[in-house]
């Protein structure tokens, strides 16, 4: 008998034998490979199956006729490194005590004038931490990671946290440039990627990462795996190839969408396509798990968010709402829409649900596994959706922590101090608040917050001794 997952949220995670994967005497019972699409600042309105007119996403789209899509998707943090730490650790960033994203100047920047100093926390994941092809190797996965890494500097990079395989994935998170040679030598403490050999004159990034997720799963097609391919697309800085750019400024004038951007989300589109057709030709359709989602918001400056509020770096609808779809034939109905909330370490437990005891996660998991999401079911209604990011980002500077619950979502600003209160089915542009309105929803969330942030037990910020009230 299976033992039965529990999550933080005392949600029970779901047995397989309800989907069709019981167990079988048969020693060559196949276990399904998984293929997670993480890509770099994308905004779930600049895909077309969630709205988007201009850009051009087909393949993402039918990725989404194929299988699930969920109208309630959110990243673990509106930047990049956090929400990464919680997809490979299941835990939120919190709990690792790595709630900011690695910055080249090794420390986390604030204003001169701050009310608050954001906590000295870790930027890299610990090692023992069991991070997903760990989890995974008991079952007799091989695994690569190709991409952007961003959460540990050297000696904490893929092959350091059990990753069998590390191509272009480092410290940084940013290319110096999206082609080849992949330098800047404008900006020397990025002036290349180290962990990228080789390459050609016109070479594209995006195009070049996907060549290795197409060589590794066509090394490894007789064998159970993972490919994390995590696209450095659509980050800044915005470069595409100049056919693509040329076909978008006609469609895009008069918009809030850069054409070098459109293009760059087409790019990644077409790549997406590319690794799902070798997954059909190799007779990989059935036997995948295709994941794809975002790591935060689109930045504002690039593209119209509308109907969210803000962008990346806020903890707005805006930075915090992502496009998240997986598809799996015969286990997820094709076309099918799930309207339950869902948040970056969800993924990890859905992932290691599947493989079921055979994968050796690590404790506690604090995603939800979507395995009931699947079936169709809906979700418990005492999900919370939390968020701690008492960080200045260099897009908001608005360090605060926010909490989502049915209708309703809070966010605690802790500089300036405030809180504000939202309820996003009448209001999904977050322009009223309600917090005064309201009183007795927003003192049950600010509790609620207070003792998640309590039981997570993350290093804190603390007060700045030399601030100075305007």
């Amino acid at each position: 008998m299976k033992t039965f997952l529990t999550t933080t949220m005392g949600i029970g995670i779901a047995t397989l034998s309800l989907l069709g994967l019981t167990s079988c005497s048969d020693a060559e019972q196949e276990q399904p490979n998984f293929l997670i699409f993480l890509i770099d600042d994308l905004g779930s309105q600049d895909v077309g199956c969630y709205g988007q007119e201009y850009i051009k996403t087909p393949n993402i789209d039918r990725l989404a006729e194929q299988g699930m899509k969920w109208t309630n998707a959110y990243s673990s943090c509106p930047v990049c490194s956090p929400t990464r730490v919680a997809l490979l650790t299941g835990k939120n960033q919190a709990r690792v005590h790595f709630t900011g994203h690695i910055t080249r100047i090794g420390r986390h920047r604030h204003p001169e004038n701050s009310r608050i100093i954001p906590p000295n926390d870790l930027m890299d994941i610990p090692h023992d931490e069991v991070i997903l092809p760990e989890a995974l190797k008991p079952a007799g996965y091989t695994s690569i990671s190709i991409g952007k890494w961003h959460v540990g500097r050297e000696g904490y990079w893929p092959t350091d946290q059990g990753f069998d395989e590390n191509v272009a994935g480092w410290t940084q998170g940013m290319p110096p440039s999206h082609f080849y040679p992949y330098e800047n030598p404008d900006q020397p403490w990025n002036a290349t990627i180290p962990t990228l050999e080789g390459g050609k004159p016109g070479e594209y990034l995006t195009d070049r990462l996907t060549d290795e997720a197409i060589k590794f799963i066509k090394k490894n097609k007789n064998r159970p795996f993972l490919v994390y391919l995590s696209h450095y697309a659509v980050h800044l800085p915005l470069q595409a190839p100049e056919k693509l750019i040329e076909k978008y400024k006609p469609i895009i004038e008069g918009t809030k969408i850069d054409p070098v951007y459109a293009a760059m989300v087409e790019s990644v589109d077409r790549n997406v396509g590319r690794v799902l057709q070798t997954l059909d030709e190799l007779d990989l359709y059935e036997n995948t798990v295709v994941v794809f989602a975002s790591d935060n918001g689109a930045v504002e400056s690039v593209t119209d968010n509308s109907p969210f509020r803000r962008g990346k770096g806020h903890l707005y609808e805006g930075g915090l709402r992502v496009p998240f779809i997986m598809r799996w034939p015969e286990h997820i109905e094709s076309r099918s829409i799930s309207e339950n909330p869902t948040i970056s370490s969800d993924i990890y437990a859905t992932i290691v649900d599947i493989v079921d005891n055979k994968a050796k996660p690590g404790s506690p998991i604090d995603g939800r596994s979507l395995v009931n999401d699947f079936k169709g079911e809906t979700a418990d209604t005492n999900i919370y959706l939390h968020w701690y990011y008492p960080h200045y980002a260099p897009q908001g500077n608005l360090p605060g922590a926010a909490i989502r619950s049915g209708d309703y979502k809070l966010i605690k600003f802790y500089d300036p101090e405030k809180v504000e209160l939202y309820n996003l089915r009448k209001d999904i542009g977050e322009t009223h608040d309600l917090s005064d309105s309201l009183p007795e929803v927003k003192d049950k969330l600010l509790n609620n917050l207070h003792t998640w942030l309590s039981r997570m037990d993350p290093i804190m910020h603390t007060m700045n001794p030399e601030y100075k009230p305007e």
